[in-house]
Order: structure tokens, then C-alpha cells, then sequence
């Protein structure tokens, strides 16, 4: 009984519809949406037992690209640069080294930057999003890891996780 009441809470708090260009999530808790294309499938979703991190996994069909999006919820405003450096130090995450140097992004909510790190096992692309704002009190951290085979052509992927981070929509 109290898996199928935690399974209903996260059907009712987590909102995934498919749109016409694919699955679309649209999150209201941790006040983002994505959406990716049709040959994309969610592996799982985990949130920890105090509601402040969440977890979706994803997998193209081809098996040539994973994308781990995580999100974090906050009572106080973190610093991008701190929370960027925390993950790429946590040994959990096993981030490989990163190849060339930061692109920042940003926009009315936000502050973000991504860049590319590699190593012998894989290519990865991660973007990490702060917002500057709150939404109830609360603010939120984000990372999109795209993740692909060091054997795979990143020419070949590229413009796909380009257009999937642009789809990226925080929502305070």
C-alpha cells in the first residue's frame, strides 16, 4: 500500500505527456520542463526521501546516448561556480576530465555554463543550470549530463543535444 501511494504521488507531482516531437517533461516541483525526441525512453526516476533531489535517466533507442538530468531544490541561492565544482569533484558521478573551457549561458532566472569532458570510456556534454530567482521560497539547481560512447562520432550527436538542452525550460 505505501509503494502505490508513493508511486501515485510521483504520477501526480511529475507530469510526463508526449508531444507531437516526442516525450515532454514537465516537472512542477522542480520547475522545469524537457523534452526530447521519439526515440528517447525513461530509464527511471529517484527522488530522495526528503523531496530535495531528483533523478531522471534517459536512453535513445539506439543505445548511443544516455542523458542523466538531475535537479536540486534549495532554500537559499547557490553559487553556479560552487555547485559546478562540487559535482565534477563528487566521486559518485565519476566525471571525466574536462576538454577545453566553460560556456556560459543564462537567461531571466538563471545562470548556467556547459562544457565537454572525456576519457577513454566516453563523450560527455554537461550543462549546469542555478536559477537567481525563487519560486516559493525555493531555488533550484540543475544538471543535464548527455553521455556517449567514446566510439560514437560526437558530430553525430551533437546537433541532438543541442536541440534537447535549448528544450530545457526552467519554470519558477
Amino acid at each position: 500500500m505505501k509503494k502505490l501511494l508513493i508511486l501515485l504521488i510521483m504520477f501526480i507531482s511529475v507530469t510526463a505527456v508526449l508531444a507531437q516531437n516526442g516525450k515532454t517533461v514537465n516537472d512542477k516541483n522542480y520547475k522545469f520542463s524537457i523534452t526530447l525526441g521519439d526515440k528517447w525512453a525513461t530509464r527511471n526516476t529517484v527522488e530522495t526521501n526528503k523531496k530535495d533531489v531528483i533523478t531522471y535517466s534517459f536512453d535513445r533507442s539506439d543505445g548511443k546516448l544516455t542523458l542523466s538530468l538531475i535537479a536540486f531544490k534549495f532554500a537559499e541561492a547557490r553559487n553556479l561556480d560552487d555547485f559546478v565544482y562540487t559535482l565534477e569533484k563528487d566521486f559518485n558521478l565519476n566525471i571525466p576530465e574536462k576538454v577545453g573551457g566553460y560556456t556560459d549561458i543564462s537567461g531571466d532566472n538563471f545562470k548556467g555554463k556547459w562544457a565537454d569532458y572525456r576519457d577513454n570510456d566516453s563523450h560527455e556534454r554537461i550543462y549546469y543550470y542555478a536559477t537567481t530567482q525563487d519560486s516559493s521560497g525555493d531555488y533550484f539547481c540543475y544538471m543535464l549530463r548527455f553521455i556517449a560512447d567514446a566510439k560514437t562520432n560526437v558530430n553525430d550527436i551533437k546537433a541532438e543535444v543541442v536541440s534537447i538542452a535549448d528544450s530545457f525550460k526552467i519554470k519558477l
